[in-house]
């Protein structure tokens, strides 16, 4: 912005500071935020609900109110709103209804239905509200990939061979060869990487030299586990191409029911009692459902939306949550060049104070172990 004010004149006048820049988007954050609730009485919507993991000693649990009917791609922020923050030590059941009807209640108006993990928690505080309630696709096919793969000693062992090879040849002339580094949270809904890395290294192997075989060894080794996989990530795609993209439905889930039925369901043992949890599941998320509707069933942008949010915190962790979450309600509708046109900034922030901002914090966020840090050291006597 000085650049462009020393080429043309100062066409821009003053530049504002950083600060002024921060406080600006967490008053327009406020006044978006609280806008939100409003916007939902007219419009059938569904509710997606998520806590995240520890940020200082506090958890955060969001909610996004979404269209109930599918837009014909997987979700997008300009497609959300942020309609609910909440922050707590832990969260239970009986506070996970409450947070919701209390959304409800704002909005003067029932969600079509609500989208979680498979987290027990949210599911009793789902049910505790009598909304319906779908269990997100893709935390589903993890959990069932875990059932089917963890205790496998044959998927043990290969993973181990995998580490060890990271290991041992780090930072050395076969770590361009080596595989993706496996995820210790949420390993089993990250598996695409390396069984995709196993399948090219099957393809390839016979032309690497004679140090690169020998390194690479388990590779041929567990050839039929690598084939198994492969084939089963390939049915793992299709069902989520098809119900991300369109939604799920009866139509919808009676297609991915065929596919399964034509793949895996034709595969050894385990490859056969992963199809068949996966069709059980088709059947129980459709099963409440009406012939002609559509739902979403995915909860991917929410874990996008703490993506965004966590890129953005203090690397210090003692702040925990801070006021920064209001910048989400404003990045949801900055997301798009064409929802950018529509936001009326200007207006946002006349609208809101400082003060407003303090007594929504003072409401609704704990205090930061920074600041308790702070007040506590300057209260000692120095000596």
């Amino acid at each position: 912005m000085r650049a462009f004010n020393e080429v043309y004149d100062n066409v821009l006048g003053e530049i504002p500071c950083a600060n002024t820049i921060d406080l600006w988007v967490r008053k327009c954050g406020l006044s978006t935020y609280e806008q939100n609730i409003s916007d939902l009485s007219g419009e059938k919507h569904c509710l997606i609900i998520d806590e995240s993991m520890m940020l200082g000693s506090n958890k955060l649990l969001l909610t996004l109110a979404a269209p109930a009917v599918p837009t014909g791609h997987p979700l997008r922020h300009s497609d959300v709103t942020l309609v609910s923050i909440d922050t707590a030590e832990s969260f239970n059941a009986e506070r996970i209804s409450k947070s919701v009807m209390k959304t409800a209640k704002k909005a003067k108006r029932k969600p079509d239905y609500v989208i979680t993990d498979n987290a027990s928690v949210m599911k009793k505080g789902v049910r505790l509200t009598g909304f319906k309630h779908h269990f997100d696709l893709g935390h589903s096919l993890g959990m069932f990939l875990e059932r089917t793969y963890k205790k496998a000693p044959d998927f043990q062992e290969y993973c181990k061979l995998m580490s060890n090879a990271q290991a041992s040849h780090n930072m050395k002339r076969m770590a361009y060869l080596l595989p993706p580094r496996q995820r210790t949270i949420a390993r089993f809904i990250n598996l695409d990487n390396w069984v995709k890395w196993s399948g090219k290294m099957q393809e390839v192997y016979h032309t690497l030299s004679a140090e690169e075989q020998s390194v690479m060894s388990f590779i041929p080794a567990n050839a039929s586990l690598i084939d198994e996989l492969s084939e089963v990530m390939s049915c793992v795609h299709y069902i989520e191409n098809m119900c991300k993209q369109k939604g799920i439905s009866k139509e919808n889930a009676q297609k991915c029911t065929r596919h399964i039925k034509n793949t895996i369901l034709h595969g050894n043992e385990r490859m056969r009692n992963l199809a068949l949890q996966i069709i059980n599941y088709l059947h129980e998320e459709t099963a409440w459902m009406a012939e002609n509707e559509t739902h979403n069933i995915s909860s991917d942008i929410i874990e996008s939306t703490y993506g965004v949010y966590k890129s953005r915190k203090s690397l210090n962790k003692l702040y925990g949550v801070t006021t920064l979450i209001l910048g989400m309600p404003v990045f949801e509708k900055l997301s798009t060049r064409e929802s950018a046109r529509l936001y009326q900034i200007k207006n946002h922030i006349e609208k809101t104070r400082v003060k407003d901002i303090k007594i929504w914090k003072s409401k609704n966020l704990p205090e930061n172990l920074v600041s308790k840090r702070i007040k506590t050291l300057s209260n000692q006597a120095c000596f």
